[in-house]
């Protein structure tokens, strides 16, 4: 009888073991497709410049996005049925403690550019989408002037930044805010060692650094033929960081704590009450310049008045801090270049990776090493 039932337990295993293996390994399947599907995440996309030619600035291979390009992004966040909402009512439902739509997104445009209110605008309006304008102090072009009716005249047109006017009549429409993004968005020296020598086919891309020692309006220094002060070509460039988050490096000596802490203090100060003399309300948000920042920074930005920043490093998930945003920064030429369904696919993998849909990072991976072997990896300029 034990024989018997010996026989029979080895016949079971015999028949049943083929099948055992394929239980076991979709169980294997389904147990790794649950780590990878954890939505919940909100993904608050980056923009730059939005124009059919940026030449005029040296990081525009990756800051810019052509207006089809961008018309694409937001024709596949209509069709996959994503939520843009604005950055404010965002902020204000997670501090609540709401509960927030799986799918969905905000719309960040940084440095405020001039195309955005020739471009960008006009496109959000027709989809209805909400967005946020970031602007910098210093590079607020003078004059009170609205330009319109010039997408046709050329890249000259669309350079530079825009007016307080310009400015004003976006925070005025209800689909847009502008909020701050600095005062001179500089650059500083953290060591002596140097990190590159300064030509002439260079020394724009390091201009930032200039603009650390530059206390007057930027809003044309892409127009000047020789580097400012303290930039000279054929001396070499320094190991930089963001004026907000990085040390000052002056004479041989790093800057001390308690300097560190009052420069820094009184940037954000005259952020928050410099545009919210230029809007007529107070700014709530403020975005790092180089999405960089460190727990001063953040500490004196709040003390400023700003109730929420940029700069984490997360996935905008109810568990987080509410008050700090983390952003994914947007491409053009996603693949290394190709047609428009291209551009909408590298999209929908950006945002579902980002909201927690992680199987579509896969796809985002792919689309950076394909565009880094076309354009080179970005370095510190991709996120101005």
């Amino acid at each position: 009888m034990v024989a018997l039932g010996g026989v029979l337990a080895g016949a079971l295993l015999t028949f049943f073991a083929p099948w055992l293996g394929l239980i076991v390994g979709l169980a294997g399947i389904g147990a790794a497709l649950a780590i990878l599907h954890r939505p919940g995440g909100v993904p608050i996309l980056v923009y730059h410049s939005i124009s059919p030619e940026a030449g005029w600035l040296p990081w525009a291979k990756n800051t810019s996005v052509r207006p089809d390009v961008f018309r694409r992004h937001l024709q596949t966040l209509k069709k996959g049925g994503w939520d843009v909402v604005s950055t404010i009512d965002f902020v204000n439902a997670r501090k609540a403690g709401r509960q927030i739509n799986s799918r969905t997104v905000i719309l960040h445009f940084d440095d405020g550019y001039l195309d955005n209110y020739i471009f960008a605008a006009p496109i959000l309006r027709e989809f209805s989408m909400p967005a946020t304008f970031f602007a910098s102090l210093d590079f607020i072009e003078p004059g009170n002037e609205i330009r319109t009716a010039c997408e046709n005249l050329g890249p000259t047109a669309w350079t530079g930044y825009m007016t307080d006017l310009e400015l004003r009549a976006m925070d005025a429409d209800p689909l847009f805010d502008i909020e701050a993004h600095g005062v001179d968005h500089a650059r500083v020296p953290v060591s002596d060692k140097p990190a590159e020598v300064l030509t002439n086919a260079n020394w724009k891309r390091h201009a930032p650094l200039a603009w650390a020692y530059d206390n007057t309006n930027k809003s044309r220094w892409f127009e000047a033929e020789t580097p400012p002060a303290p930039l000279q070509l054929g001396h070499p460039v320094p190991k930089t960081d963001s004026a907000l988050a990085g040390r000052w490096w002056v004479d041989g000596e790093i800057e001390a704590e308690p300097e560190y802490r009052l420069r820094v203090g009184e940037a954000m100060t005259r952020a928050h009450e410099g545009l919210g003399d230029v809007l007529g309300r107070d700014v709530m948000v403020f975005a790092w310049p180089f999405d960089r920042s460190c727990p001063v920074s953040v500490a004196a930005a709040k003390e400023a008045g700003f109730v929420a920043v940029t700069g984490g490093r997360g996935e905008n998930r109810p568990d987080e801090d509410p008050t700090i945003l983390s952003r994914v920064h947007v491409h053009d030429r996603a693949f290394g270049g190709g047609a428009l369904w291209l551009e909408g696919l590298a999209l929908r993998a950006r945002v579902n990776a980002a909201s927690g849909r992680l199987v579509w990072h896969i796809l985002v991976v792919l689309a950076a090493r394909l565009r880094a072997r076309r354009y080179g990896r970005p370095g510190y300029e991709a996120v101005s």
